[in-house]
């Protein structure tokens, strides 16, 4: 027996490695007997801060954190009853603060019970980060009407973390494994399509995708906007991907643009209705005016009529900055480059308004480069823009007089043609020029009742020059006057074969078909194109205007497009669907509704061209001219077309 005990004994060297690892463990050891700790290891003192004396001779009660009581109560019952226990509980620090900790409890002989305690403090303080950012997140989602799933190509199914039946209803949360036919069948039938061969792609090359479309709303039985964005996540063997994806509630926004863009839309129609409404008046007044110069007059009277026509010019104007602008804010506004001699373009702008200048005593005088080519520009805004700056300029001079020059330069690579307007006007004072360009602004508020103007014009001429790929810019001292310069892209050009002649006789023996319904816009147009030598005939309506065509062969239909009974764009296409060869008779849009969006409309419908209201001769003359240069080049380009089949 003494044998025994002796070889059961721990050796000196168990018992060293044994005191050595007490003292050096990471881990807490704690020694109770009789329900007081009788020794602690130094791993106690460095984590708790309580010292041997702070602590030996205490029940170790004192130490655990008051809200995990029964924790404990639990914990010694499990020993009593096992002989072992464990727990993760709460400790106090001597400065107060919480560690957490994981008890290992066993009891040992007599009445003695060992306690093992390890630090998990930064394992709850992650895990607490973690369920405070997976609250956040959830939060973040449930406001924001975000759902996340994942669709596995295998099994045919989508793992989804909110209930997307509920799309739209906040606070729906859980989750649910759907087939792919049942989330199909939530989707709007009209978006099902779409959204199918998006999400097809993304399967078969984990390419990403973005889709808007309507979902069934459970709740109420309508529809929500989800905005859903989607990725492939790995590649299965079979070829296609997992994909996981982000789907967003955008009901609101989705609505609040559309409410937007309908009101953008609403802006557009009230301001092409209202230009027709003006213009039409206008192209009546003004078209008088035009057919009067041709009448015999007296001095007085021509100077008359020559009153009357410049200042509906102006008021055309004034209409013209109002409407364009619009349209450049709207988007609307497409520029149509052609060749250009840009000299001959400035020297017309100053032409007009020479007449001005020399009544008021200035001289107005135009100087450009030598060799400086054709250019392609867009002589409409291009002389939009002169005519706005060179008429500031007359307009703001006193004395003296005014000077356009024109050159070109070169801006990286690029060619432009910069336009520089000098005058000895009456200046601009500093701390009217940084917002000069903007509109409605004027350099003086009395400048409106001294000079006249919209304080649109300057923030129209920045818009084009911009959309010219330009800029524009100017300095100025106050009594001395004002240099304002333009620069727009104008890459050279060869200089056009032909020119128009605008003489009268131009028209001779050309039988014209007007389809208007109003008897001012029918005169007028009417006298304008006997004068250029045109056989006129009229029509009151789309209707009688497609039975004109179908009994007659004219060789060019001017049509207007707001008409009682048949509009023009359905005239024009019924007349299309005549028999040759009057299907093939040209057909001018004339009209005040002239933005360029709607002159795409008419051109799809099958009209050649545009003449916008009022009406001018040049207008009229350049409009039929671009019409026959076309119907000769389609001519010419189907004789060789049957050439070559004859050579075949």
């Amino acid at each position: 027996m003494a044998g025994t005990n002796r070889a059961n004994a721990p050796s000196e060297l168990d018992i060293e490695a044994a005191r050595w690892f007490f003292q050096n463990s990471v881990d807490i050891f704690v020694l109770i007997r009789g329900g007081i700790i009788s020794r602690i290891n130094p791993a106690w003192t460095e984590l708790s801060g309580w010292s041997v004396d702070d602590t030996v001779g205490r029940p170790i009660e004192d130490f655990i954190h008051p809200g995990d009581s029964q924790i404990v109560r639990d914990l010694v019952n499990t020993l009593i009853a096992d002989g072992k226990a464990r727990a993760e509980h709460r400790l106090l620090s001597k400065d107060g603060a919480v560690l957490w900790v994981r008890s290992r409890v066993k009891r040992g002989g007599a009445d003695a019970t060992i306690v093992v305690l390890q630090d998990v403090t930064a394992e709850h303080q992650r895990a607490a980060e973690s369920a405070d950012a997976a609250r956040t997140n959830d939060l973040l989602r449930e406001a924001a009407g975000i759902y996340v799933w994942r669709f596995d190509p295998e099994t045919g199914l989508y793992d989804i973390d909110t209930d997307l039946s509920r799309a739209g209803a906040r606070g729906a949360s859980g989750s649910r494994t759907i087939t792919a036919d049942e989330m199909s069948s939530e989707i709007h039938p009209d978006d099902q399509g779409r959204v199918g061969e998006a999400f097809f792609h993304t399967l078969a090359t984990g390419e990403p995708r973005v889709v808007e479309y309507r979902h069934f709303r459970a709740e109420d039985g309508g529809w929500a906007r989800l905005r859903a964005a989607w990725r492939g996540l790995r590649r299965r063997e079979s070829g296609k991907w997992d994909v996981l994806g982000l789907t967003q509630d955008v009901s609101e926004v989705a609505e609040a643009r559309d409410a937007a863009l309908d009101a953008a839309e609403a802006k557009s129609q009230f301001l092409a209705n209202m230009s027709h409404e003006i213009r039409t008046p206008m192209n009546g007044v003004l078209g008088v005016l035009h057919l009067l110069k041709s009448e015999n007059l007296s001095p007085d009277g021509r100077r008359l009529l020559e009153e009357a026509v410049g200042c509906g010019q102006m008021l055309a104007e004034l209409l013209n900055d109002v409407i364009d602008f619009s349209k450049i804010e709207a988007g609307r506004l497409e520029l149509s480059p052609e060749p250009v001699d840009p000299r001959s373009l400035m020297d017309s702008v100053a032409g007009l308004l020479r007449p001005q200048a020399v009544a008021r005593g200035l001289w107005l005088n135009t100087h450009a480069e030598p060799d400086l080519g054709w250019a392609l520009v867009d002589p409409v805004r291009l002389r939009q823009v002169l005519f706005n700056l060179i008429g500031n300029a007359v307009k703001f001079t006193l004395t003296g007089g005014v000077d356009a020059r024109l050159s070109r330069v070169e801006r990286n690579g690029a060619d432009r043609l910069r336009f520089e307007i000098s005058d000895t006007g009456v200046g601009i004072a500093p701390e009217a020029q940084s917002d000069l360009f903007q509109r409605f602004h004027q350099a003086d508020g009395s400048t409106t009742r001294r000079f006249g103007g919209s304080g649109l014009g300057l923030a129209i001429s920045r818009r084009l020059a911009e959309l010219m790929g330009g800029e524009i810019g100017f300095s100025s001292t106050p009594g001395e006057g004002s240099t304002f310069w333009i620069e727009v892209a104008a890459p050279r050009v060869d200089a056009r074969a032909a020119e128009v002649d605008e003489a009268e006789g131009l028209l001779d023996g050309l039988r014209v078909l007007i389809v208007e319904d109003n008897p001012t816009n029918r005169l007028i147009a009417t006298r304008m194109l006997q004068q250029l030598g045109a056989v006129v005939e009229t029509a009151d309506d789309g209707q009688q205007g497609v039975e004109a065509a179908a009994r007659s062969n004219f060789d060019l239909i001017f049509m207007d497009i707001q008409m009682p009974v048949m509009d023009g764009m359905e005239a024009t296409r019924r007349i299309r669907a005549l028999p040759e060869p009057v299907c093939d008779t040209p057909i001018l849009a004339m009209t005040a509704n002239a933005m360029s969006h709607q002159a795409d409309s008419y051109l799809a419908a099958g009209m050649n061209g545009i003449v916008a209201k009022p009406l001018s001769p040049t207008a009229l003359v350049a409009q039929i001219a671009a019409v026959v240069a076309r119907s000769a080049e389609d001519a010419a380009a189907e004789g060789r077309r049957e050439g070559v089949g004859g050579r075949k």
